[in-house]
């Protein structure tokens, strides 16, 4: 066939393979809730309001300002359209399976790898730079940065292994912590933003033009990027087509207004412009003026929100890995709990050995957070892309089917979200100053993960038995309706 997928492969799973991909669900959970959604969503974002942001302001006040807004709209029609789209078809491994769906079964496996391998990424920045955080603080702890990040990681998988109502209750505790710090930070110190006399006045505007604003634009992503992550948590919670849709677009809202607060504040207060594009913890000024406290005690404070977001992009990957492995795209040892516990543990263990290694990397190697900060949104711009055409696909062929939610922008809002994405793939790729390494980079992982799938994936690859359930509605809908050629090699398989 068209998607190089042997007919022979397609077989039902076995017993073996039913089981859940984690426990984060079970008997002795709480009923999930669309505000477990939302602050699973807060605790994997907002990290990126507290740190990296504020490199953009080096192209300005007003350019900074412009690529927030429209990244942050971006985001939102991105948001709307993936709660549509898990209304009605509420895929695990999030943008995996609504490729694997639409675009066929080696776009969907290129699309899941590279969304798993940029949450790798994003969490070896945050461990990296939480160890930045905490030898500011005790710097005879430089000595023993590699510990730091050991301990970090143990921390954050133990407490998706432990699992159950003490991880929702423990996720709920970092999300309220964490965006309670944003608006006690905001609030206290609305009285106190001058921006006249801080944010550069018409000199900080625009600094280098067009060719600044391209090479900063990707920065804004920081303040949003990781709100689509919870749709891998499709086979997590219970009733995910209400449940993730309502929480998923709650979440949004709430970074759209904490994003737009940070940065007004931010650039407000002394010491301002040009000083705050530097900084390490731009939020640490601000800290100081209103706890009266040394700055490097200030930077404790962005401790929580840190560690959140390395946990919480920790679950995310390991969902990805999961769902991979349940079609045998992975080595099926992926998928596999371990001694009776519930959760996946080799999927969470294997992902974040590959983090904790390139931490070294990233710790060694000059400029190299730049480097992975473009790949992982050159990769997530291609899987925004990938599903913005998905939902533009079923939008228009399955017409007819129920949805719990529609997005109010529908197909033109999922349209000009690809465009902004397709804007910053073109910012990534001309306008670093890297002689272009991130796009080498990112080539070569795509090539290597070609070759695994033509010479090994495809020839085993299966479907799971969480695919099978979620399509099911579409084997049904072939009775009415005709069945679209991206589909019908899962309708035939049933």
């Amino acid at each position: 066939t068209q998607f190089d997928m042997p007919a022979v492969k397609v077989a039902p799973l076995g017993r073996g393979f039913l089981r859940q991909l984690s426990n984060l669900r079970g008997p002795n959970t709480h009923q999930h809730s669309s505000f477990d959604m939302w602050a699973l969503g807060i605790t994997i974002v907002i990290g990126g309001q507290y740190f990296s942001w504020n490199r953009g302001l080096v192209a300005g006040t007003l350019s900074c300002g412009m690529s927030m807004v429209i990244t942050g709209l971006a985001y939102l029609c991105l948001t709307l359209s993936m709660s549509e789209m898990t209304s009605m078809l509420p895929f695990a491994g999030g943008a995996y399976g609504l490729a694997r769906c639409t675009l066929g079964f080696y776009v969907g496996f290129l699309m899941g790898c590279c969304e798993a391998i940029e949450y790798i990424m994003y969490v070896t920045c945050s461990v990296v730079q939480l160890g930045r955080m905490l030898t500011t603080k005790w710097p005879e702890l430089v000595m023993w940065q590699f510990g730091v990040w050991f301990v970090t990681y143990v921390l954050a998988c133990g407490g998706l292994l432990v699992g159950g109502r003490v991880f929702w209750r423990w996720n709920a505790f970092l999300a309220l912590t964490s965006i309670g710090i944003l608006m006690v930070f905001c609030i206290g110190l609305a009285g106190h933003v001058d921006l006249e006399a801080n944010a550069g006045g018409r000199d900080y505007l625009v600094i280098g033009g067009a060719m600044e604003f391209m090479k900063s634009f990707p920065l804004s992503a920081w303040f949003f990027v990781g709100i689509e992550a919870l749709n891998t948590m499709s086979n997590e919670v219970h009733d995910p087509k209400v449940t993730i849709p309502r929480g998923q677009i709650v979440c949004m809202l709430t970074l759209l207004v904490t994003a737009a607060s940070v940065f007004v504040v931010t650039i407000g207060l002394p010491p301002g412009m040009p000083a705050v594009s530097t900084e390490l913890m731009p939020l640490n000024a601000g800290f100081v003026m209103l706890f009266d406290v040394t700055a490097k005690t200030a930077t404790l404070l962005s401790i929580p929100a840190t560690f959140a977001t390395i946990q919480g992009f920790i679950l995310a990957y390991a969902n990805i890995v999961t769902a991979l492995a349940s079609s045998k795209l992975l080595p099926h040892v992926l998928h596999r709990s371990w001694n009776g516990c519930g959760a996946p543990l080799y999927a969470i263990v294997g992902g974040s050995v590959l983090s904790f290694g390139l931490c070294f990397v990233d710790y060694y190697v000059d400029h190299l957070d730049g480097i992975m900060f473009n790949v992982c949104m050159l990769f997530a711009s291609i899987a925004y892309t990938a599903q913005c055409i998905g939902y533009i696909y079923l939008k228009r062929k399955y017409t007819r089917f129920d949805r719990g939610f529609q997005s109010p922008f529908g197909v033109a809002g999922a349209i000009a979200s690809m465009l902004v994405w397709i804007f910053t793939m073109i910012s990534i790729v001309g306008f670093q100053d890297d002689h272009e390494v991130s796009l080498i980079v990112a080539t070569s992982i795509v090539v290597v993960l070609t070759l695994y799938y033509h010479c090994v994936a495809k020839y085993r690859q299966t479907f799971s038995e969480d695919e099978r359930r979620v399509l099911f509605p579409v084997h049904v809908g072939t009775f009415i309706l005709p069945a679209p050629p991206l589909l019908s090699p899962y309708i035939i398989a049933s």
